[in-house]
């Protein structure tokens, strides 16, 4: 009876310190970002690792049902300047690293800045809204050159890389919303990059599918950029393809009379099972690390209130879109 107790006291112990870990690494990684890499200074590699992966499983699970995190969110009565793909005018080159020759490309549902130079997009721009198809055309087979884009790679220039031909703007969200035609235009070259398979089948695809399929409903409109940032050392594939060495997303809607918006980084270095919240970025510091101005039609006041806060959260999904989410995580990527 004695040894009885002894065990069901120390399972309580366990319990209650377990439940107090997830609560103290749940709160370390809603901190600001800066603040936790100087944390992490004082702690082992393998134990700083360890507290950032509990508390962003913890933190992505509360932060969806809103339970913990905050948005960034300025006030905003009045309509979004905009196009029928573009929120707050396209981005425009201010320095390096981005290339001075850009070709504007206008598809279906979406825009893309393409790079001659890197034979690849350096940025693209669409819009998501409450689903029009209820079912996905087939996925095709292969990519094709795009016949607007000078030096469009070929298929097979991406075979045998080791990089995914990585969609900036996603099958997914197009397809469900344009149909059969405008899919296709996500599958011409000019909208590819050389991404890693961790990051294109992971913390890339997960923010792809909030942006597609949970948010539109929850929210309305949502409004997207997303790029690559070329590579410092201009590395590139055998065919001459540049390889970034990180991409972006930047993600806007309107909520009434506020405008809130989040901006995330991903090097190519990051694991398949990272959690996209762990990327989140000021739209300042994006713009810093991208040489490119961003959503710089939004009146001045309204623009710096916006770009220069960090979020420490995705957008909250309700119950039914965190069930999605776990089921897309833990499939298998197509």
């Amino acid at each position: 009876m004695a040894r009885y107790r002894l065990a069901n006291h120390c399972v309580r112990w366990i319990g209650l310190l377990l439940v107090l870990t997830v609560l103290a690494t749940n709160w370390y990684v809603h901190q600001p970002r800066y603040w936790q890499q100087v944390q992490a200074q004082y702690l082992p590699p393998p134990l700083a690792e360890w507290v950032a992966r509990i508390g962003n499983a913890s933190a992505d699970l509360t932060d969806a049902l809103g339970l913990t995190g905050r948005d960034v969110e300025v006030p905003y009565p009045t309509p979004l300047p905009s196009s029928t793909v573009t929120c707050a005018g396209l981005p425009k080159r201010t320095g390096e690293p981005a290339p001075a020759e850009i070709t504007v490309l206008h598809k279906t549902g979406f825009v893309v800045g393409y790079s001659p130079a890197l034979r690849h997009p350096l940025w693209a721009a669409y819009r998501t809204y409450p689903k029009a198809y209820a079912e996905l055309p087939p996925r095709p087979s292969g990519f094709k050159p795009d016949p607007q884009a000078k030096r469009s790679p070929q298929h097979k220039e991406y075979t045998k890389s080791g990089y995914d031909r990585g969609h900036l703007v996603p099958n997914l969200a197009i397809a469900s919303r344009y149909g059969k035609a405008a899919q296709l235009e996500t599958f011409l070259t000019s909208n590819i990059c050389p991404q890693r398979p961790s990051l294109n089948r992971g913390p890339w695809y997960e923010l792809e599918y909030r942006i597609s399929e949970i948010w539109p409903k929850n929210i309305g409109t949502v409004w997207v950029i997303t790029g690559a940032i070329p590579s410092p050392d201009g590395k590139r594939l055998h065919s001459g393809i540049g390889i970034p060495t990180a991409f972006y997303q930047i993600v806007a809607a309107q909520r009434g009379e506020r405008l809130t918006a989040f901006a995330v980084y991903m090097p190519q270095t990051l694991r398949r099972r990272a959690y996209a919240r762990s990327t989140l970025v000021s739209i300042d510091e994006l713009e810093r690390i991208t040489g490119l101005d961003f959503l710089a039609e939004l009146p001045d006041d309204v623009e710096t209130a916006l770009e220069a806060a960090t979020p420490t959260r995705l957008w909250p999904t309700g119950m039914h879109g965190l069930y999605r989410l776990l089921r897309e995580r833990f499939r298998s990527y197509d």
